[in-house]
């Protein structure tokens, strides 16, 4: 598959698992779901989101691995998920400041975020196979999950972590 196709396609399936992953927690309201899945409207639920939807991604495209001759999944999955995140972070926040949230902007920028973050990562997926650094990238991301649950029950006090919507921090008390 070339560049632009893997892009474009990669993309729009990362973009849509961010649908279903959004909800995931309000359908199944359990421990281990709030790990991986946004527990309220914060900014930093939001990008835990975003590296879930990525993980997700990677682990079904990981079974065609051979037949599609990608190599170093886990490294194309760290910086791409990054590359997401930061590129979203740098449009999102200053827009949002001055300008308030607007939902379909919001969607863009997410949608345009994963399109580069795809693209930096199309580089890697074909490249030869880095077996040192896939290794080195599979325990970062295991250490980002486990910094992503650790944080969803012990957030920051400050405006990445609170929640606009509820006026919280974490895990909404119902």
């Amino acid at each position: 598959m070339n560049k632009l196709k893997y892009v474009f396609i990669s993309s729009i399936i990362i973009f849509l698992f961010n649908f279903p992953a959004h909800f995931m927690y309000d359908w199944f309201p359990f421990k281990f779901i709030s790990f991986f899945f946004p527990v309220n409207e914060s900014i930093f639920e939001h990008l835990k989101m975003i590296f879930t939807s990525y993980c997700i991604f990677y682990l079904i495209l990981s079974f065609f691995k051979k037949k599609l001759n990608y190599q170093n999944l886990s490294t194309t999955l760290l910086v791409s998920s990054l590359s997401t995140i930061i590129s979203f972070l740098i449009i999102y926040l200053p827009f949002t400041l001055i300008f308030k949230e607007v939902f379909i902007v919001t969607i863009i920028i997410l949608f345009l975020s994963i399109c580069l973050g795809e693209y930096i990562a199309s580089f890697i997926l074909n490249s030869r196979d880095y077996k040192t650094l896939n290794y080195i990238s599979l325990f970062i991301i295991l250490l980002i999950l486990i910094l992503n649950a650790s944080l969803t029950y012990n957030p920051f006090p400050n405006y990445f972590f609170y929640d606009n919507l509820n006026h919280t921090y974490g895990i909404i008390k119902n």
